[in-house]
């Protein structure tokens, strides 16, 4: 257990198997109803199988195309000036700093290396990471029963997670629940990327109707984070030769515009737009709003 935050960590936390409540002594985690144990102090994954009823919307609310036209596709400008992480996240926490007054809860689901905690802490923020492997994470958790109740955060920030997801209809229930009321959101997912353990790439459309598929949450901002062919570049299982070109390329893309002059032509919001629809990467921002 995180003996910075043990106090309002005991308070949140609850069994992952069952939803009960955890009692945490100097050596064990130990849920007050069913078998759950746990001797590490951080292991909060579930123990046991079991069936999930979750509940889905079924119809499209809107058409994707109006969704893109409707919300902000514009980059949000970097107003975080704080250190850097490992993984680059000042866009991301430029938007934390726009939409939530510090101070506030926020959960970092799928950590990884649990860089970001500088940034949310340094914007005056509570952080907790879990993952479900890493070991540098405070909690091993499952994004699919995230032992938490319900109301917790004041934000979510998932950096490349959701493609990670073997179920993400189940994982952005559980999103929906743990955050409070106005609670936003914020993260990238890939879609253009090569296989990287991934499961589901999401495109643009996938994951407006991912969003859809709640009750609460509502995209409120959409933009690509990278292109497809730097993500090749970086990413791809190529030769060096074939990286190098892809680079290359990517550059060519970015620096001569005018090899696509119609595109000049358009406007901002059919460039955004179409920079989506070309993106290795898209960064989201979603507020829960009660309805």
């Amino acid at each position: 257990m995180d003996k910075v935050n043990n106090e309002w960590l005991e308070k949140i936390i609850v069994c992952p198997d069952c939803g009960g409540q955890l009692i945490v002594s100097n050596t064990c985690i130990d849920c007050a109803v069913c078998n759950f144990s746990d001797a590490t102090m951080r292991d909060l994954r579930p123990q046991r199988k079991r069936t999930l009823n979750i509940e889905l919307t079924h119809a499209q609310r809107s058409d994707p195309e109006e969704v893109l036209r409707s919300v902000t596709t514009t980059r949000p400008p970097i107003t975080y000036e704080g250190p850097t992480p490992i993984r680059d996240s000042r866009e991301l926490m430029s938007v934390i700093s726009e939409h939530l007054p510090a101070p506030a809860r926020v959960l970092d689901l799928g950590c990884g290396p649990r860089d970001q905690q500088i940034p949310v802490e340094h914007l005056g923020h509570s952080y907790i990471g879990v993952d479900y492997t890493s070991t540098h994470a405070n909690f091993l958790a499952d994004a699919h029963a995230l032992p938490f109740r319900s109301n917790s955060f004041q934000c979510v920030l998932s950096y490349a997670v959701l493609e990670h997801l073997h179920n993400p209809f189940i994982a952005i229930t559980e999103i929906q629940r743990i955050l409070c009321e106005d609670g936003i959101y914020v993260g990238t997912v890939s879609q253009g990327e090569p296989f990287h353990q991934s499961y589901f790439h999401h495109t643009a459309w996938g994951l407006i109707s991912l969003l859809a598929s709640t009750q609460n949450l509502t995209l409120i901002r959409l933009w690509a984070a990278n292109d497809t062919l730097r993500a090749l570049s970086r990413m791809g299982r190529y030769s060096r030769v074939i990286r190098t070109l892809l680079r290359y390329l990517d550059v060519a893309n970015v620096s001569l515009p005018f090899l696509t002059p119609r595109k000049m032509q358009w406007p901002n919001k059919d460039r955004e737009v179409d920079a989506i629809y070309r993106a290795g990467s898209i960064a989201f921002v979603v507020v829960k709003r009660e309805t």
